[in-house]
């Protein structure tokens, strides 16, 4: 079996890449500017005796025909190394805080052109691949249900991938082509409770397991919800934060 992740350079994507590697996977692991965290992740999946392909494509492209080469491109080289992939993980998002007195339509573009137009070419591209027991998992978050202050536009694109999800299942399911979503909380990562001590606080306070979560974690459900095992899910997006969203809000 053969799964591209997206942005595979990073904590979350390289996780990801590990999980399904794990899970019998080889893994065509796209990266668009951290080589350097990309040749890291092939040698992750390659440790669990998986095979491994790097593929670099910067897929922010305005024109939409170059989009849609762009993402067949990425597909095909992923075919080519590796054979044509069973599961696709849609991983690849910008984030950045954004202070609302900044939020000029400038910068609404720069998370539509460099996310959330990436994500939907790519998911229509690689759905019409698909083969019946296909799987597409778009990594979204929490803040698509609970937006954060400097967050708005990284907030409200990623609702539009909690329906995206939605809708894509439906207009790929009677292929027998599955559509799921995972939104994670706050991940912990080496360094983080020094960087942002009150926010780790904040957050462990406010969660039900007084943690965040973990990249492996996530990861482990991006994998369930690409096997066999969860071959009745498809349409919805599951939550991981280790218990934040279900806080009183009062």
């Amino acid at each position: 079996m053969t799964a591209l992740v997206t942005g595979a350079s990073g904590g979350l994507g390289r996780a990801i890449a590990v999980a399904l590697a794990v899970a019998g996977h080889d893994i065509g692991v796209h990266y668009r500017s951290d080589a350097v965290g990309a040749a890291a992740a092939v040698t992750d999946v390659e440790a669990v005796g998986r095979r491994s392909a790097v593929l670099h494509a910067d897929l922010a492209v305005d024109d939409p025909a170059g989009l849609d080469r762009a993402c067949d491109d990425l597909l095909d080289a992923c075919a080519a190394a590796l054979g044509a992939p069973e599961v696709v993980v849609l991983n690849a998002f910008p984030q950045h805080v954004v202070a609302w007195g900044d939020l000029d339509t400038a910068a609404w573009d720069t998370y539509h052109r460099g996310g959330l137009r990436p994500t939907t070419g790519l998911l229509h591209r690689a759905a019409a691949r698909l083969h019946p027991g296909g799987v597409v998992v778009v990594i979204s978050s929490i803040e698509g249900r609970r937006p954060a202050p400097g967050h708005t536009p990284y907030s409200v694109a990623k609702a539009a991938l909690d329906h995206l999800t939605a809708a894509a299942a439906h207009e790929v399911g009677s292929s027998g082509i599955r559509v799921v979503g995972v939104a994670p909380g706050l991940i912990d990562r080496e360094g983080l409770e020094n960087d942002w001590p009150q926010g780790v606080e904040r957050w462990s306070r406010a969660s039900a397991l007084g943690r965040p979560v973990t990249a492996s974690e996530v990861a482990a459900t991006v994998a369930f919800l690409a096997s066999p095992a969860a071959s009745g899910i498809t349409g919805t997006t599951i939550t991981v934060d280790a218990g934040w969203s279900a806080a009183p809000g009062w």
